[in-house]
């Protein structure tokens, strides 16, 4: 994820998101919580639903929907996303996300020229009409009291406010005026736009500022910005490859994808799950896996090296009093909690199942309620997402195990790939 958008309604943090998802980027508004995954995300919209509360409560809401992520080595440019005419907690938001992001500085640029939005002199106008003269100062949840933005966030924070204006966003001087400006204390400036030429000027004029930053607008700022700050080059994400089968139809598919993919084979262990060195066993192969998934290669967890694994059933059973029911129960969970943990630590672009008994532990471990078939790979073959799962909508092929000819790992792997190019 290379975005994070805070917005303060629903409506603004859709208005916002759909100025990046446009462009390509895979964009989600979650509403006022945690989401489960932020695997594939590009951009994430918090909606933080604060417009209308207290002061001190919005602050909160925006420092607890921030902090999960600006904590990190690599944080997120972090957007703030505010109301074109400035009602609700502008000030005291644009603080409380400077303070849990650590930024230098707030550049906020509210103008939306195409909606007869713009900021002149410091000052905001909505269709040539100043603020305080519209609809929107008698606004029945907060209404306005100034057109000055300066005021206006001023009432709500003692940070230093600049002022940038039209000849300086024209100058050709105005990233040089951004980065004096973020090399002093914390401090917030404002930055005069009348048309979308000008928001482009600002959007290129702050990819250089060495600092870190806080942008803060509504949809006219976030459409200006290049897809680049906020959308991740594309790469064809490795397939996670869960075989429990134990059909020779299914060690031999395994064998035919290796010769000819970018194939990492791990071959799990089964006595050592059920063993009471069962979690370290676990541990390792999950270790194993992620390491290999992280280096873009497909990842094969395999249960059934050869036909003599086959033989090892009875012995295992009546080893650990087992039936034959109990002993495949004891394997599919370890293989879903597996499968989870290997997840929750590296990117996939989709999962092959193999096996149902698998392929229901797996989805349990996920917390799917369900699987949505979207297609076909190979008759029989069918690829699908995990319904409201922690992969969300990551392709899912499932197979049983003695379905499929010599190539159909190697076909699926090919189609999961061919999902993602061009993209």
């Amino acid at each position: 994820m290379k975005m994070i958008v805070i917005a303060d309604d629903f409506t603004g943090a859709n208005d916002t998101g759909v100025q990046l998802a446009k462009k390509g980027a895979r964009t989600d508004v979650v509403l006022n919580a945690l989401p489960h995954s932020t695997h594939r995300t590009d951009v994430l919209v918090v909606n933080t639903e604060s417009r209308a509360l207290p002061e001190a409560m919005a602050q909160a809401k925006v420092r607890e929907a921030l902090q999960p992520y600006c904590q990190n080595d690599t944080p997120p440019l972090v957007y703030k996303k505010i109301d074109s005419t400035f009602r609700g907690n502008v000030g005291a938001e644009i603080e409380a996300a400077m303070q849990a992001s650590g930024a230098q500085l707030a550049i906020v640029a509210a103008a939306i020229p195409a909606a007869g939005r713009v900021t002149l002199n410091g000052q905001c106008l909505v269709h040539g009409v100043p603020l305080v003269d519209t609809e929107f100062a008698s606004d029945p949840k907060t209404p306005i009291v100034s057109s000055h933005i300066k005021t206006l966030i001023g009432l709500q924070t003692g940070y230093p406010i600049h002022e940038l204006d039209l000849q300086v966003v024209r100058s050709g001087k105005l990233s040089t005026e951004l980065q004096r400006l973020s090399q002093g204390s914390p401090s917030i400036v404002v930055v005069d736009a009348q048309t979308d030429g000008d928001l482009a000027l600002l959007a290129q004029a702050i990819l250089p500022l060495s600092t870190r930053y806080l942008l803060v607008g509504a949809a006219g700022l976030a459409n200006a910005l290049p897809a680049s700050s906020y959308l991740a080059a594309r790469q064809r994400l490795p397939v996670l490859v869960v075989a429990g089968s134990m059909s020779e139809a299914t060690r031999q598919q395994i064998v035919f994808a290796a010769k000819e993919k970018s194939l990492s084979i791990l071959d799990v262990d089964i006595e050592r799950l059920l063993s009471p060195s069962s979690q370290t066993a676990t541990e390792e192969i999950t270790r194993q896996a992620v390491s290999v998934l992280r280096d873009r290669q497909h990842c094969v967890l395999r249960t059934c090296k050869d036909a003599d694994a086959r033989q090892m059933i009875d012995i295992l059973c009546e080893k650990y009093s087992l039936s034959r029911q109990q002993l495949g129960d004891k394997i599919s969970q370890a293989l879903g909690s597996i499968t989870l943990a290997v997840i929750n630590q590296a990117q996939i672009g989709g999962l092959f199942l193999t096996g149902g008994d698998i392929a229901i532990a797996v989805a349990r471990a996920l917390g799917a309620e369900g699987y949505r078939i979207t297609s076909e790979v190979v008759p029989c073959v069918p690829c699908g997402t995990f319904v409201n799962s922690e992969i969300d909508d990551l392709p899912v092929i499932t197979k049983a195990g003695g379905f499929g000819g010599e190539s159909t790992l190697r076909d699926a792997l090919y189609f999961i790939e061919e999902m993602y190019s061009g993209k």
